[in-house]
């Protein structure tokens, strides 16, 4: 097996024994590969710059390609037949590239976890598998110390710039391009809800609507000390500067502004401000999320040279409108990426069949229209405190690794590509689980969320309301738990998901991560009773005791598995969630 799968590969009779030992790290493999007389190195400068071609014959293998990372890729496909075929690996030749420039993955750790740098370290050796060449850790609140800033990481332990250095080496040893992402618009509200910042926000003293006042210079001058404490610590030729769902434009102290000037021209001029001010002014080209301006496409005209618009959307919805946005991207010569999801976030476990759609429908629209980059996005959710482990985001990871190399086949409206999604399965299996069959698990229990009464935007009704008071019946106009359904729901969501738990635990692998799922599936089960509960708001003493003997486990087990991996900040924002919940169960009136 080769994953992604490639564009050629033609199977041959025979086999070749490379007989190197024992090897677990792609890096060290490589330089085994170097070193064997069995392997021959040709450069061929015909072809692209990470195009390659394995072939595999009965006594040798030839390597081709045309640079060092062309070279990596092609010994990257060759690891992974030999840690799925074992030393006899069977006579093939491959002829592959990429279908995107740039190969993304943006992990969110500003709302909830913030991981350790080894942890980090383990998700870059799984990308690199993947060929990955681009990393972004999404920042926008305090989670890096910013030597400029040093009050606002006071007290606690986060990222440093030396750690930043640390992994931006280890990613660009594995021909990874570590780029900076920090919001500065939108998303600031962590930064207005501190004493000496309240002033700065759209909304002062009213309201805090989580964006940046850009009228005032003293705003200003925070966005670029922000920028001036992180950006030294990055080589990447690019930042992203976020700019997303800003919603304070054309409200109180912006209102006057954006109505004469217009919400777009008035964004454009603080995006082309802040290539001037952040992305000159320290070498880089500027990334940001395009929804902003995505529906004014004369604004196109005025974003910076060289900057790349973002594309996202994760809902069903919001794939089938992609095509249309990349099109207007497409046809104003703007360059692009489009940003699917892992769609881990508001679920606690994901939603398999959502996520497959999302990843397929932007890696089809994207080739389509020309992007340049297929970004992975693996949100957090703030209010709940990031509760889903890591695992989850394995899955969607590998199937995305698939889309950003290679697309497959044009889309005729029936296919499902399930090749695509039965490969995803295997190579996380072999690579993140040891071999035993539990992607397989982890796809259908994604999937409860299809036995609630209602679909909901982005998660699940149990992913979506465990954080809100029993009395809320819930959650926005998403929907209302006093006339969506009964019992019979949740029951099913339950069952269904102990079953599925059961066959986990008879499976023997990596312990944290079996911890890992149990967890996050006991928090759907847990999410499902407490909906029974909102609906009737009465309780038995044994219904009682089994609720509060599961949330005192969530609490422990949540806290250990937590700090083995991440820094401490950030644990109580789930924890106070279920404490919350706790005490309202305790005193709801008995039957």
């Amino acid at each position: 097996m080769i994953y992604p799968q490639p564009k050629q590969m033609t199977s041959k009779e025979g086999t070749f024994k490379l007989a190197i030992g024992n090897c677990d790290d792609l890096l060290g493999f490589c330089a085994k590969c170097k070193s064997c007389d069995k392997i021959t190195f040709l450069k061929n400068s015909l072809l692209k710059k990470e195009e390659y071609i394995l072939n595999v014959t009965n006594d040798a293998i030839t390597v081709s390609s045309s640079t060092d990372e062309g070279c990596f890729r092609a010994l990257t496909s060759l690891f992974v037949l030999w840690k799925t075929e074992g030393e006899s690996i069977a006579c093939t030749t491959v002829h592959d590239s990429p279908d995107f420039e740039k190969r993304g993955y943006m992990l969110d750790i500003s709302r909830g976890r913030i991981p350790k740098v080894s942890t980090i370290k383990k998700l870059i050796d799984n990308l690199t598998l993947l060929k990955y060449n681009e990393f972004q850790l999404y920042i926008e609140s305090f989670v890096f110390k910013y030597p400029l800033i040093p009050q606002v990481t006071e007290g606690f332990d986060c990222l440093t710039p030396e750690d930043i250095a640390e992994i931006e080496k280890y990613c660009n040893e594995r021909f990874i391009d570590l780029v900076p992402n920090q919001n500065c618009l939108g998303h600031m509200g962590s930064w207005l809800e501190r004493d000496e910042y309240k002033h700065l926000a759209v909304g002062a003293g009213v309201e805090n609507t989580g964006t940046i006042n850009p009228l005032l210079e003293e705003s200003n001058r925070l966005v670029e000390n922000i920028f001036d404490s992180l950006l030294p610590y990055f080589k990447s030729d690019y930042v992203n500067v976020g700019l997303d769902e800003a919603y304070g434009l054309g409200r109180y102290e912006l209102e006057d502004v954006c109505k004469q000037k217009g919400k777009d021209v008035f964004f454009m001029e603080y995006l082309n401000s802040i290539n001037e001010r952040v992305g000159k002014k320290h070498g880089k080209k500027l990334m940001f999320w395009a929804d902003m301006i995505i529906n004014y496409p004369d604004s196109f005209n005025y974003i910076p040279k060289d900057a790349i618009a973002l594309e996202w959307g994760y809902e069903l919805i919001q794939s089938q409108t992609m095509a249309e946005h990349c099109m207007a991207l497409r046809d104003k010569g703007v360059e692009f990426y489009v940003c699917p999801s892992c769609n881990t976030h508001f679920s606690f476990t994901g939603r398999s069949d959502v996520t497959t759609f999302n990843l397929r429908t932007a890696g089809e629209v994207g080739k389509k229209y020309g992007a340049k980059g297929y970004l992975v996005t693996d949100w957090a959710c703030g209010y709940e405190g990031h509760p889903h482990f890591p695992v989850w985001s394995l899955f969607p990871g590998a199937l995305g690794g698939q889309y950003a190399w290679n697309v497959g086949g044009e889309q005729t409206g029936e296919a499902f590509k399930p090749e695509f999604i039965y490969g995803a399965k295997e190579f996380t299996d072999v690579f993140s689980f040891g071999g035993k069959k539990v992607s397989e698990l982890l796809y259908r229990i994604s999937n409860y969320y299809l036995l609630e009464p209602e679909r909901v935007h982005l998660g699940s009704m149990c992913g979506l309301i465990l954080a809100f008071p029993l009395e809320t019946k819930g959650y926005f106009d998403f929907f209302d738990l006093t006339v969506c359904g009964d019992d019979f729901y949740f029951d099913n969501v339950i069952n269904y998901v102990e079953s599925i738990l059961k066959e986990v635990l008879n499976i023997d692998f990596d312990n944290r991560q079996k911890r890992e799922i149990i967890i996050n599936g006991k928090m759907v089960i847990l999410s499902a009773k407490l909906c029974k509960l909102r609906m009737h708001m009465e309780i038995t003493d044994t219904e009682a005791e089994e609720i509060v003997s599961l949330i005192d486990w969530l609490d422990l087990e949540y806290r250990e598995l937590w700090l083995e991996t991440n820094f401490e900040k950030g644990v109580e924002l789930f924890c106070e969630n279920i404490k919350n919940r706790k005490n309202e169960v305790m005193q709801l009136p008995r039957i």
